[in-house]
């Protein structure tokens, strides 16, 4: 009872000083769009229309006239449920609803900090981990005011990582699961948890899991994505030639800048390189897989390192839309991995790198290409120094 009483008071010790930086997070009005699209969904699903089969713009609510995406929803059920119940409050004031939200993202973010604080019990700076993460700069901004999803991918994926460290193996291909179905993204980190199953022959695990897997599938197809347009919502194929943020996006702009190129040259050259980035990434994946059958002494902790290196890599090389708070999802893989140096640096340097300079992410300008390059260059750079530094 004493230890249980200590090991609340120290958290609550922690939260103290950082209670200013969350209420000044919560305070602060979102400048992203992205969360009128979240209640709007919301209050669709409230009037028992399908966001993932009837666009945005087939219903009208308070919140239309600030719609930018008229698009069929790309996020799953699980997020869904929460922007319902945000949008309980948009008939009364839209405000209400937008701070519910923010509300539920400051408590979900201060939830992750306390997970990553018990998963760190054995190591000595886990006070000033924990304080790192619930104080961090980009994850105040993105996750709470702007009240982006990621605050959710975040908590299924520390879950999930301490399922792996505690040998919950079946919980973690629950995490996976409930993650996907919060944003996309998590389903890349599954065939690496069924490859460690299969390596460690975990046979029981293996089979429940797929199981598992299958229910899950066949729940959400019989209830919220009942047709193949409906799934395929969710990987947004509005943005499918979008660029932003990327080597993709600052290629694009090149083109634009020098004379004599057609817009059919640049078009040739934008769709190869995106098939060229996807290809390798797939490879670097595939390679990742068969060396993590062949690792000796393989361990979860190897596997959490798998899955941050694939997710950095993801968005680093093989991403054209890249918006800021996509690498903040690293942040807590690089809070629980702090035996990997270099990829927590990696982490630290890619999460600041979109965030420093506002705006023109997505433009045409000579502040986009510059947005472009701050972006992407300094993560790359540290790779790159990295492997050098270590071939010497």
């Amino acid at each position: 009872m004493d230890k249980k009483k200590h090991t609340s008071s120290s958290f609550l010790e922690i939260c103290k000083y950082a209670i200013p930086f969350l209420a000044l997070a919560l305070i602060a009005y979102p400048q992203s769009s992205d969360i009128y699209l979240y209640l709007h969904y919301g209050a669709m699903s409230l009037h028992n229309i399908n966001p993932y089969l009837n666009s945005s713009d087939t219903f009208v609510s308070n919140l239309s006239p600030f719609l930018h995406w008229l698009q069929t929803s790309t996020y799953g059920p699980v997020s869904l449920f929460f922007f319902s119940v945000s949008a309980l409050a948009v008939p009364i004031s839209p405000l209400i609803a937008v701070y519910i939200f923010k509300i539920i993202c400051v408590l979900v973010h201060a939830l992750n900090a306390y997970l990553i604080w018990r998963l760190l019990t054995s190591y000595e700076n886990r006070n000033l981990i924990t304080m790192a993460y619930l104080v961090n700069p980009m994850l105040l901004n993105e996750q709470i005011t702007n009240a982006h999803l990621d605050v959710l991918v975040a908590n299924t994926l520390i879950v999930l990582i301490g399922c792996i460290y505690y040998q919950r193996y079946v919980f973690a291909i629950l995490a996976i699961w409930v993650g996907f179905l919060v944003k996309t993204l998590p389903i890349i980190w599954l065939p690496l948890v069924f490859a460690f199953l299969c390596k460690e022959r975990r046979w029981k695990d293996l089979l429940a899991s797929v199981l598992l897997s299958l229910l899950i599938v066949a729940v959400i197809t019989y209830t919220f994505l009942p047709t193949v347009s409906a799934w395929r919502s969710l990987l947004n194929p509005a943005t499918a030639g979008a660029t932003a943020r990327s080597f993709h996006h600052a290629l694009n702009l090149f083109l634009n800048f020098l004379p004599n190129v057609s817009v059919e040259t640049t078009e040739i050259i934008l769709s190869f390189f995106k098939y060229f980035a996807y290809l390798s990434w797939i490879v670097y994946y595939a390679v990742t897989l068969i060396k993590s059958f062949f690792r000796k002494n393989d361990s979860e902790i190897n596997l959490v390192s798998d899955i941050g290196w694939t997710t950095l890599t993801l968005f680093l090389f093989a991403t054209p839309w890249l918006m800021p708070w996509y690498p903040s999802i690293l942040l807590p893989i690089a809070a629980l991995s702090i035996n990997s140096p270099k990829f927590v640096l990696t982490s630290l340097t890619f999460s600041l790198s979109p965030s420093i300079i506002l705006g023109g992410g997505a433009g045409t300008t000579l502040i986009s290409l510059v947005t472009s390059f701050v972006s992407v260059v300094p993560p790359t750079a540290l790779l790159i120094f990295g492997r050098k530094k270590a071939l010497f």
